[in-house]
């Protein structure tokens, strides 16, 4: 009832949207998938938008896998000719 009801007002609209709506009833999983993706980036630009504007940056602090990771590449630096060790920069 409701759905025919809209498709009805769609139609006396000039078909406004019916494009839109025609995915969306074609595709529901996809069609919410995709609004909660750009839901959510816009909510982390948002954020992160304010964060700055308060004057507290985002700060990113090495994990551990990291400083493994920094450690082993200065490891090999050290320890191959330099033609090799120009490649893990």
């Amino acid at each position: 009832m409701v759905a025919e009801e809209t498709r009805s007002r769609a139609f006396r609209n000039g078909g406004v949207g019916s494009r839109s709506s025609e995915w969306v009833e074609e595709y529901p999983v996809t069609s919410v998938t995709v609004l909660f993706g750009i839901g959510v980036g816009v909510g982390l630009l948002l954020g992160h938008t304010l964060a700055q504007a308060a004057g507290r940056r985002l700060m990113h602090h090495d994990t551990l896998t990291e400083k493994l990771t920094s450690q082993i590449r200065d490891v090999l630096k050290s320890a191959l000719p330099a033609g090799l060790s120009r490649h893990l920069s």
